[in-house]
This record gives structure tokens, C-alpha cells and sequence, in this order.
């Protein structure tokens, strides 16, 4: 496995295999189609990273950054290619891409009555795995409570709510309350 990423544009090659991953990865509710993402791209809103294992495209993220947070938006591996180490050399990447930053995540909240709970309990395990801490904080958009989590176990919230305020999606507020 030799992973690395290149920085995806609007004239992107594979947009079927990302529409795919893209669709695969995420609950409806959560899910922005690549039309609308490569249109944040053009607006200088999101910065979008395909991973690679040799010429082979296999995930990408989706982020929102300044100069001193990396919110990583969206992250998605093949559902093919899961669970082989893509995700955890991914976040490594980013880590490493983004050193002078703030690397934060948010992901579904637990709850134990949620239809997909089993997914929601993976993914917070993986990111605990994989160097990133509880923060006590959670997001709330698009009717949806989401868990913060954050690379730097002193997550700072007075930044990240800096970059939340200076980001306009979709019309949608960004709430950021502690637990």
C-alpha cells in the first residue's frame, strides 16, 4: 500500500468512482452530491483530496480549512477497499498535510435508538484508533447532532467556532454546544 493525495479540482477525471463512494459512505441526510461539492470548490469553500494507492483512486476528503483549523467535512474509502488501512493512512495524511492546524472531525452522535448505530459506534471507534480525541462538543445542523472530535487532545473550540463562522453551506448554521 503506498497511499497518497492529490488535491481534486472541477475538471476531476473519475467523478463516477467518486459518485460512487460518495453515495456509498454516507446516510442520505448527510450526503452533498459531487456536483455540489466540485461548486464549493469553486468557491473556494471546500479544499477536496482523492487518495491514491498507486494510480488507483480509492477515497478522498472533503475539508474546510484556514490557517489555523483542518475541518475535515467528509472522508470516504471504496466500500470495497475498507478496513485494509486506507482510512487510518488517510487521516495520517491529512495530519501531516495540515501539522500547523487543529485537525477536527465531527461524526453521528451515539444514539443507541439511531437505525445505524452499529455503523455510528465503528466509525467513532475508528477515529479514536486512528489519534483523535473526545472534545465534550457537538455540532448541530441540518436537523442532525453530530460528535466533535479532535486530533490535538487540546481541542480548541474559540478557533474552530472561528472557522465555523466563516463558513456558509447550504444556508446552514453551525451550532456548537458542549455536552
Amino acid at each position: 500500500m503506498n497511499l497518497y493525495m492529490k488535491k481534486i479540482t472541477a475538471d476531476f477525471k473519475e467523478t463516477d468512482e467518486w459518485q460512487k463512494i460518495n453515495n456509498n459512505a454516507f446516510p442520505k441526510e448527510e450526503c452533498m452530491e459531487i456536483e455540489q461539492i466540485i461548486q464549493l470548490i469553486d468557491e473556494n469553500i471546500f479544499e477536496v483530496w482523492a487518495f491514491y494507492d498507486k494510480e488507483q483512486f480509492v477515497g478522498y476528503c472533503a475539508m474546510v480549512t484556514d490557517e489555523k483549523t483542518a475541518y475535515i467535512f467528509f472522508l470516504a474509502i471504496d466500500s470495497e477497499k475498507r478496513s485494509i488501512g486506507y482510512g487510518g493512512q488517510g487521516l495520517s495524511l491529512i495530519k501531516k498535510q495540515y501539522s500547523d492546524c487543529q485537525v477536527v472531525v465531527d461524526l453521528e452522535a451515539i444514539e443507541e435508538e439511531a437505525p445505524n448505530i452499529t455503523q455510528r459506534k465503528t466509525r467513532r471507534k475508528f477515529y479514536l484508533r486512528n489519534g483523535f480525541f473526545e472534545t465534550s462538543y457537538y455540532l448541530k445542523y441540518r436537523g442532525m447532532e453530530m460528535e466533535v472530535l479532535c486530533a490535538d487532545e487540546n481541542f480548541n473550540k474559540d478557533i474552530f467556532q472561528q472557522l465555523l463562522d466563516n463558513v456558509t453551506i447550504e444556508n446552514e448554521n453551525y451550532l456548537l454546544y458542549k455536552k
